[in-house]
């Protein structure tokens, strides 16, 4: 049952203002679209928990598309306001933590949902968080004068990924503990010595038909995501046709279940591994696989509950291998704060292969290394 709104003296039920249930409403939908992804929400439910009629949430928005893009919106005003009040990089970083958590679900709408919104609401929202994530660079900038405008881009990059992990890889520590956690690591990557280096070869060109369709496949569900893509697109991708792909693969489904399997293959085991080297070979494999990891970093939503169970094992037990490479380097720890770092320098690894065009850079894999190496040593 909704909830019941409060009597008046007169005895009528009292109405919120229509900008303060505009904003509750996409508030509680935020939390719908980043746990059930924008194909699982449903109006109806998110009214239930607003406690209202589900026709009643069309008098704010007028589609499911539109009520994302406020979800969206009302979770870029925590950053904005994060931003909008520091004086300095460090305290940028220690708002933008505060942010992290009071809205952990913005960073995965806008990695994995936006895409749903229409153009126009798609082109605002991406022009509006550059335009925070450039006030950070300048804060990057001013701080450390001695980088060019790619290593502050890099490094902004690289602390947001940071202050994403609550939303994608949320770790069990009490709030201010957790808000403190974040910011150390996030000013650990701004403060970053960036090298230079030599390129990481790609992947090399598939042989077997198998391996072409998954690659094809892959590069499209990392660009539009594994709901948006069909069969024939991806037999088009790979040059035959689309019922061609059901002599390969028996489903779209069996094609991102494989796709997750070798991502997890190619995972480094960091058993007998140093840190230095766990973390360089982790880099190593998702700037030369950049597109599978993509696709790992984004749609678990979409897996069936085996291959989800199947996912989750597998990360955690490669979680507790680098918590357990973790202790050596950082024994004033607990594990709960190893697996924040562990988290935190996968994440660095997978946003700057992924985010714009910062896998183009020569030297991007030391770089990177670098940079996740000083995340997870602080």
């Amino acid at each position: 049952m909704g909830t019941l709104l409060p009597m008046t003296t007169s005895g009528t039920r009292s109405r919120k203002p229509a900008d303060q249930r505009r904003r509750e409403l996409a508030e509680v939908a935020a939390g719908h679209f980043h746990r059930y992804g924008f194909h699982g929400v449903s109006l109806a439910a998110v009214a239930a928990d607003v406690g209202i009629t589900a026709p009643a949430v069309y008098r704010h928005f007028r589609n499911k598309n539109a009520l994302l893009s406020g979800a969206i919106s009302t979770g870029l005003d925590h950053v904005d306001a994060g931003l909008a009040g520091a004086g300095s990089l460090d305290e940028a970083v220690d708002r933008l933590a505060g942010a992290a958590l009071a809205r952990p679900d913005v960073w995965v709408l806008l990695q994995r949902e936006m895409r749903h919104l229409d153009d126009d609401a798609r082109s605002a929202a991406t022009a509006r968080f550059r335009t925070l994530a450039a006030a950070f660079a300048d804060h990057v900038r001013r701080a450390r004068p001695d980088l060019d405008e790619g290593r502050s881009g890099l490094l902004t990059t690289a602390a947001f990924a940071v202050l994403a992990t609550p939303s994608v890889r949320p770790v069990p520590l009490g709030h201010e503990r957790y808000r403190r956690a974040l910011a150390g690591i996030a000013r650990a990557v701004c403060a970053a010595e960036i090298p230079t280096g030599t390129a990481v070869p790609g992947p090399a060109p598939a042989a077997r038909p198998d391996d072409r369709l998954l690659d094809a496949a892959v590069g499209l569900f990392q660009r539009y995501g594994y709901a948006a893509v069909r069969i024939d697109d991806i037999g088009a991708a790979a040059g035959i046709a689309g019922p061609s792909v059901y002599h390969h693969f028996g489903s779209k489904m069996d094609m991102l279940v494989r796709a997750f399997r070798q991502a997890a293959a190619l995972r480094p085991d960091p058993a007998g591994h140093d840190l230095d080297s766990l973390v360089r070979s982790y880099v190593d494999v998702v700037m030369a696989e950049r597109e599978l990891f993509g696709v790992y970093a984004t749609e678990e939503l979409h897996l069936p509950p085996d291959a989800r169970r199947e996912h989750e094992t597998s990360l955690g037990e490669q979680t507790r291998r680098w918590v357990s490479t973790l202790r050596s380097a950082r024994p004033e720890l607990d594990d709960t704060e190893r697996e924040l770092l562990a988290h935190a320098a996968r994440a660095i690894a997978h946003d700057v292969a992924r985010v714009g065009r910062l896998h183009t850079r020569p030297a991007v894999a030391d770089e990177t290394t670098a940079v996740a190496l000083r995340a997870v040593r602080g």
